[in-house]
């Protein structure tokens, strides 16, 4: 799944839907704030724009999210910024924002998860890969 919009909060959201309220503070000092409950990515902000004179062309990021069979190895050019343990008691997974979401379903009720940057794109990503796995 991928999803390829402006993020006019700078972050994305990716917890089981049951957990939302349980996610981590944004860590404004780290790539990715988490917990067991979810996890908050930054990514380029809508405003993270060259020339912004009132017209409205937003910046935008691009999340690609996969569920996959087993663990993934790293890909080239891209530098892993987290991996640790998701619970999903639902099956399910979200991802967003404050101004939308898309779901996943078919996970287990825990899930590891690989989150990665392109290595010449760290501060203000454009392009994020989450890979997700059962636990």
């Amino acid at each position: 799944m991928t999803v390829k919009r402006p993020w006019h909060w700078g972050i994305v959201i990716v917890s089981d839907p049951d957990l939302g309220g349980q996610i981590p503070e944004v860590d404004p000092e780290s790539r990715v704030s988490a917990n067991e409950s979810g996890l908050i990515v930054l990514v380029r902000h809508a405003q993270d724009v060259e020339d912004f004179n009132g017209d409205l062309e937003w910046a935008e990021a691009e999340v690609t999210v996969i569920h996959r069979s087993e663990a993934p190895p790293t890909l080239d050019g891209r530098t892993q910024v987290f991996e640790g343990r998701l619970e999903t008691p639902s099956g399910r997974l979200q991802i967003g924002d404050a101004d939308d979401e898309v779901v996943m379903n078919g996970l287990t009720t825990a899930s590891f998860v690989r989150v990665g940057s392109p290595s010449h794109d760290m501060d203000s990503p454009s392009r994020v890969w989450i890979d997700v796995w059962a636990a």
